[in-house]
């Protein structure tokens, strides 16, 4: 006996009990007039960004209606962009005269990603090919601090959760030493005890001086941080974009290999500037290296 042809696979939604019309396409056919593959067209129904139009309650074979080739080829083009699902989920959803605003803006973040990665290879291809990686001038400036009583919040984070974490946690640490009666004795500064990427989460430790009496609460830490010497450089805010940052490190870090030693505490940035406020040329922060000056230097 003749096997009927297996069928496609079912879409994950009610079967409509309305049959196709001719003008309906089956989704071979469909995917021919999209350029987009079965496999794609599958995932599309099954994460209703594309669901057919009708699905047949016996087979479950899709059909599509010409008027979801827009939609399909719009699809098509904003994977072409790397345009992640959930994206084109938002961009599918808002009404059309919306839609040209929220491509715009992903792809101008795009670009600044690209940008920024640009410039990383640069200063990765310079730094293994022993070439300056320095685009900026820093002036390297030092300091003596005392010994300081700070109150911290620490944390693992990965870089896309940077900007989540860090003014967040600044606020809360300005907040709360008031709020117990102490005084802030500084500016807050961030020290990185790891590395921050995709893949490396520090940890990242937010850190603001206070004088007066306080009782550690919550994710809220005290502990004393020793007198020490610093080289740090003052940085705009545009300066602070990534790897551009990276300079203002290196600038430190060589300074206070060519005067002395580093110990054992940490590189570190230092907000005495409003952030807010600043414009892109405007001073934001400082990038500061602790390290025991030579006794000749001191």
């Amino acid at each position: 006996m003749t096997q009927p042809p297996s069928p496609q696979s079912p879409s994950p939604q009610s079967p409509s009990p309305h049959p196709p019309t001719s003008a309906h396409m089956t989704i071979g056919a469909f995917a021919q007039a999209t350029r987009l593959s079965l496999k794609a067209l599958r995932l599309y129904d099954d994460l209703g960004l594309l669901p057919p139009d009708r699905v047949d309650a016996q087979t479950g074979y899709r059909h599509y209606a010409p008027e979801q080739l827009d939609t399909a080829r719009l699809i098509g083009l904003l994977r072409q962009l790397d345009m992640p699902l959930t994206t084109i989920r938002t961009v599918l959803d808002a009404p059309r005269g919306a839609r040209s605003g929220l491509i715009r803006g992903y792809w101008e973040g795009a670009e600044r990603q690209h940008d920024q990665s640009r410039a990383l290879a640069r200063y990765i291809l310079n730094t293994l090919e022993g070439a300056s990686t320095m685009t900026q001038t820093f002036t390297v400036q030092t300091r003596d601090l005392p010994t300081r009583q700070i109150a911290t919040i620490q944390k693992r984070v990965y870089q896309p959760e940077l900007s989540g974490f860090l003014p967040p946690s600044i606020t809360r640490l300005i907040q709360e030493i008031p709020s117990q009666g102490a005084v802030i004795a500084g500016p807050p500064f961030v020290i990185y005890h790891g590395a921050v990427t995709a893949d490396s989460d520090g940890p990242v430790e937010v850190c603001v001086p206070y004088t007066g009496a306080m009782t550690p609460t919550g994710d809220i830490t005290l502990r004393e941080e020793g007198a020490h010497h610093e080289a740090y450089v003052t940085v705009t805010k545009q300066q602070f974009e990534f790897p551009t940052i990276l300079e203002a490190f290196d600038t430190t870090a060589a300074y206070a290999d060519a005067h002395g030693t580093r110990g054992p505490l940490i590189c570190r940035e230092v907000y005495p500037y409003d952030w807010d406020g600043a414009g892109p040329d405007d001073p934001a922060g400082e990038v500061a290296w602790p390290y025991t000056p030579r006794p000749s230097e001191s």
